[in-house]
C-alpha cells in the first residue's frame, strides 16, 4: 500500500500542475491583469458566424483613450485585422490562443475589426465595430466620408451595380503584358490610353477599339497584348505586393487565389467574376471596380470593404486585379 501511495504522489502532483496552471493563467488574464493594467483591456472572442461571430461585436472607446483589444479564437483558426488605415494585422491564431494590440484613437470615428482567414460559409459576417467618441460630445454623429470616385460615377450616370457578363464572342481570350511590351514600337498608340487617369475611367475594350482603328493591319489579339502591357506597366512593385497581400487575405476566399472564381465561397455568391480571364476584364472600368469593392457588390453577395480598406488600399487591390489577367 505504501508503494502504491508513493507511485500515486507524482501522478497527483503532475495532475495538479496540469489542471492548476490553466486556472492560474485564466485568473491572471481575467482578474489580475485587468486590475493592474494602465489601460482598459477588452476581451473579444471570435467564433464562426454560425456560432455567434465576435463577442462583443461593438466596442465603445473614448477619443484619446488607450485600449488593449485581446482576441481569442474559440472554435477554429481565425485571423484578425483592424481598419481602415490602422495597419493592424494580428495574423492567424488557433483555437484557445489569443492575440492582442493596444491602440489610442486620436480622432472620433468608426473602425472595423474583422477576420481575414476563411472560417466558414458566412466568413464575411465576421466583423465588429469600434466606436470612438468624443467624451465631451458623446452623441455626435460622425460626418459621412465623401468619396470623389463614387460621386463622379454617379454624376456620370454609371450603374455601379451592373453585372458585366462575359461576351459571347470576345476579341481576345487571353492577353500577355510581356508579349505586348515587345510590340510597343510597332503600333500607333493614342497618348491618352497610356495615362493612368484615363485607364481608371475607361475599359480595356475601349482602349482595344481605339488601337484597332489606328492599326487596322494588326490582329486584335496582338493589340490586346499591348493593352495588357499598358494596363500594368506603371504599377509600382511595392503597391502590387500590398495589393496581392490584401487580395489573398480578404478576396481569394471567393475569387480564388489566382482570380479563377474558384474560392471556397464562390458558390455562395450569385455571380463571381473570373479575373484571371481576359474576357472577364475587357468590359470593366477601374473606377467601377473600386466602387464595387468599397460599396459591396449589390445583388451578388459580396460585402462592402469601404469600412475596412482605405481608398489607397482599394486602388492597390484594383491594380492587382489587372495583373491577374494581364501578367504572364
Amino acid at each position: 500500500m505504501t508503494m502504491l501511495r508513493r507511485e500515486a504522489l507524482p501522478i497527483i502532483v503532475t495532475l495538479g500542475i496540469m489542471l492548476g496552471l490553466p486556472a492560474v493563467l485564466l485568473g491572471y488574464e481575467t482578474l489580475i491583469r485587468p486590475a493592474v493594467s494602465p489601460n482598459r483591456i477588452v476581451e473579444i472572442h471570435a467564433s464562426m458566424p454560425q456560432n455567434g461571430g465576435f463577442g462583443p461585436d461593438v466596442v465603445h472607446v473614448n477619443q484619446g483613450e488607450a485600449v488593449t483589444l485581446r482576441f481569442t479564437a474559440d472554435d477554429v483558426t481565425h485571423g484578425i485585422a483592424i481598419g481602415p488605415g490602422l495597419g493592424v494585422d494580428l495574423g492567424q491564431f488557433d483555437p484557445g490562443h489569443a492575440a492582442e494590440v493596444t491602440l489610442t484613437f486620436e480622432q472620433p470615428g468608426r473602425y472595423t475589426y474583422y477576420c481575414n482567414t476563411w472560417c466558414g460559409d458566412d466568413h464575411w459576417r465576421m466583423r465588429g465595430v469600434i466606436d470612438v467618441v468624443d467624451p465631451a460630445n458623446p452623441d455626435a454623429i460622425p460626418a459621412p466620408q465623401r468619396d470623389p470616385v463614387i460621386e463622379a460615377l454617379i454624376a456620370e450616370g454609371i450603374d455601379i451595380d451592373e453585372i458585366k457578363r462575359r461576351p459571347e464572342h470576345p476579341d481576345a481570350n487571353t492577353a500577355s503584358a510581356d508579349a505586348g511590351s515587345r510590340m510597343i514600337g510597332d503600333v500607333t498608340i493614342p497618348p491618352q490610353i497610356e495615362e493612368t487617369a484615363w485607364q481608371r475611367t475607361h475599359t480595356p475594350q475601349q482602349a482595344l477599339d481605339m488601337l484597332a482603328l489606328l492599326n487596322a493591319d494588326v490582329p486584335k489579339a496582338s493589340l490586346m497584348n499591348v493593352v495588357a502591357y499598358l494596363w500594368v506597366r506603371d504599377i509600382d512593385p511595392a503597391t502590387l505586393a500590398q495589393g496581392r497581400t490584401l487580395y489573398q487575405k480578404n478576396c481569394s476566399g471567393c475569387h480564388g487565389e489566382t482570380g479563377g472564381g474558384d474560392g471556397p465561397g464562390a458558390d455562395l455568391a450569385s455571380f463571381t467574376p473570373i479575373f484571371s480571364m481576359t474576357i472577364d476584364t475587357l468590359p470593366r472600368r477601374g473606377d467601377v471596380l473600386y466602387a464595387k469593392i468599397r460599396r459591396g457588390g449589390m445583388g451578388t453577395g459580396m460585402p462592402n470593404w469601404g469600412t475596412v480598406f482605405t481608398p489607397e488600399e482599394t486602388w492597390m487591390l484594383v491594380d492587382y486585379l489587372w495583373t491577374l489577367a494581364f501578367r504572364d
